[in-house]
């Protein structure tokens, strides 16, 4: 490898390195309850809204006016010229659009934050919460700071004001300028909370007008000494997006790029100044990773405990309850379970229960007997979250709150489960929704009942683990078994918390500019898996294949992965073996990627199975010359070019001038 190629590899890693101890950090926060999210007008471009740039496009247009200009200045001469009406009807119409599902709002919605902030006027945060359970109250004024939900769970803070009150939202030069006057409680809490909370930013780029704002209000909350750190998710600028129509790199995208460039490095190093770190992407989809990583991350320290014995019957444990009370005053499952929930706490576990007859209310006495209870106590006695009673809740409540519960949790404790009918037995329903969501379940077969049966289940299927046998043995001291508990949850943790480290250094490292195969699949798919496998793994990470289908679906299944596939592409990888191109999916592959904007790569299949004549060559390069609209055609040829040494550079040759 060439110095500089391995220098730049160096740098990647060195970014990768630095993004994953960030996430890291927010994570700690998380757990702690500390982190806010600020949202700009990237986060909703996933659903089908657009930006400011884009929304303003129309009047830029109507004014003959450069649209890279000051936005908020263009939208107060507009204003000057025409009124606010045509303002108010440009944001009514564009927030009139049903919203697409939005990945990165549906994963910010499942982790444990409170407190949303945004400059967006629409209510993608709003629904996404709602849509996972949540009680949400939206302050969109300094008149709704006078009201207080008392069931919220969730409160979203809305700067700029939202699209059902488009008169009174922030979009002129006008408008910024008495921001204060109007909103000056907005100002206020959010320069407190700069300074009480860690925030994490998404949705801004480096030159959004919004951001100006926030760093300003930043910078007036610089008088505390102890200010946390913040952290925000910015896409890199990249020499991609400064190719030309035809996808070269002129002399002046390169001289844009390179200002660019510079100029991001200087906001992001001024940036820290304010206590907000950057954690730079390659491509949007990786937010999507790092959001799910932060979610795993924070339910690793989760555990659901599932169980129960007969309400009717509540000193009735089985046989666990053989030998003679550990704790006075209480038996010996009883002082089981207390010691369980007290050692849970003191290796810094987090409890999510149903609070199930015999085995919740033992559980919580632990708790609160562990010399970190006073850490935990407020939160356990005020948050549905943490413990939810199912005991008198409504069937059809039951299983929501059960999924909403486990669903927080890496891992499933069963303990005693008193289930006279298997097929109404609640701890039955908990143990099949952990297994569903992947959870890493313990079931503590010494304590009898279901626990002993799921045991059995899971050893007769061989998803047992063998470090999990300890717990059929009833004789085992309590003291002994509770440690082994805790042993068994802390080295899944440990190994859990590995595995999410190194997919997201993996994932990272795999973006770049987006690359699509098309192939006949039953000819060319173990090169179509070669290039994939060579192009990923390349330490440079410039480009990003687009891992191919099976096509065993229907066709409207595979026209529709092709239609959204190729959208995240700027290259097509052409592999033409015989009759490759008289094939209906290559066909739709191929007009799809050329109204994409797409650069073909063809590649021919010059390998013995296929035989071309120079004849048949040379009616191939003329066929799809003829589809491309081209004279003439640079067709690769996989044997003779040595195609699996030199995919990586002719992708690269593609991009110069």
């Amino acid at each position: 490898m060439a110095y500089k190629d391995k220098i730049e590899e160096d740098k990647l890693k060195q970014i990768m390195e630095q993004n994953i101890w960030y996430l890291n950090q927010i994570a700690e926060q998380m757990k702690l309850g500390y982190v806010s999210v600020f949202a700009g007008a990237g986060l909703s471009v996933a659903s089908g809204y657009v930006d400011w740039k884009r929304l303003l496009e129309p009047i830029c247009r109507q004014m003959r006016l450069n649209h890279n200009l000051d936005l908020t200045e263009i939208a107060q001469y507009y204003k000057n010229k025409y009124g606010r009406q045509g303002l108010n009807d440009v944001i009514f119409n564009e927030f009139a659009k049903v919203p697409k599902n939005n990945e990165n709002a549906a994963w910010l919605a499942k982790l444990p934050i409170k407190e949303y902030w945004t400059t967006n006027y629409d209510d993608v945060i709003e629904r996404e919460i709602e849509k996972y359970g949540k009680n949400v109250e939206t302050i969109i004024s300094q008149e709704s700071f006078k009201y207080h939900d008392p069931k919220r769970e969730v409160v979203v803070y809305k700067m700029h004001g939202d699209k059902k009150y488009p008169d009174d939202v922030v979009l002129t030069k006008e408008d910024y300028q008495r921001y204060d006057e109007k909103r000056k409680l907005f100002t206020r809490l959010l320069s407190v909370e700069l300074v009480r909370r860690t925030f994490l930013f998404i949705g801004f780029s480096f030159n959004d007008p919004n951001l100006e704002r926030i760093l300003s209000i930043a910078k007036n909350s610089l008088n505390s000494k102890s200010l946390p750190k913040h952290y925000c998710f910015m896409r890199k600028v990249q020499m991609i997006d400064y190719l030309d129509n035809h996808n070269k790199m002129t002399a002046e995208g390169m001289e844009t790029y390179i200002q660019d460039k510079n100029y991001q490095e200087l906001r992001i190093s001024d940036m820290t100044h304010y206590g907000i770190y950057t954690i730079l992407v390659e491509d949007y989809n990786q937010i999507t990773l790092m959001l799910q990583y932060l979610y795993n991350k924070y339910i690793t320290n989760n555990v659901f405990i599932s169980g129960g014995i007969n309400p009717k019957e509540l000193s009735e444990y089985g046989n666990f309850n053989n030998g003679k009370p550990e704790t006075s005053g209480l038996n010996r499952a009883e002082s089981f379970l207390e010691l369980l929930g007290k050692k849970l706490i003191d290796h810094d576990f987090q409890i999510y229960t149903g609070f199930g007859a015999g085995v919740g209310n033992y559980i919580l006495s632990g708790v609160l007997k562990s010399k970190k209870n006073q850490q935990f106590y407020s939160d356990i006695m005020n948050s549905k979250i943490h413990i939810s009673s199912l005991i008198g809740v409504a069937d059809s409540l039951k299983e929501k709150t059960r999924k909403k519960l486990i669903e927080q949790c890496s891992s499933t404790l069963i303990l005693f489960g008193y289930s006279p009918d298997k097929e109404k037995s609640g701890i039955y329903q908990e143990y099949e929704i952990a297994r569903e969501l992947g959870n890493y379940i313990i079931p503590v077969k010494a304590t009898g009942f279901a626990a002993r049966d799921i045991y059995n289940e899971l050893d007769s299927q061989g998803k047992l683990q063998e470090r999990l046998r300890f717990l059929k043995n009833e004789d085992r001291g309590i003291e002994e078994l509770a440690d082994g508990i805790i042993g068994a949850l802390t080295d899944y943790k440990e190994e859990k918390e590995k595995q999410l480290s190194q997919q997201l250094f993996s994932s990272v490292a795999m973006y770049g500019a987006g690359v699509f195969i098309s192939y006949y699949y039953k000819r060319d798919h173990a090169v179509a898996e070669q290039i994939t496998k060579t192009v990923n793994e390349d330490k440079l990470n410039i480009f990003t294949v687009v891992q191919e289908m099976e096509k065993k679906r229907d066709s409207a299944d595979i026209k529709n992965w092709v239609d959204e596939e190729i959208k995240k592409t700027r290259i097509t990888i052409l592999l033409i073996s015989r009759e490759t191109l008289d094939r209906e999916y290559v066909s739709y592959e191929l007009t799809k990627s050329i109204l994409n904007g797409n650069v073909i790569l063809p590649v021919l299949m010059d390998n013995p199975e296929n035989g071309f004549q120079e004849e048949e060559i040379e009616r191939i390069k003329q066929k799809l010359c003829l589809q491309l609209s081209v004279k003439n055609l640079d067709m690769k040829q996989w044997v003779q070019d040595q195609g699996s040494k030199n995919i990586v550079r002719w992708l690269n040759k593609i991009f110069e001038v």
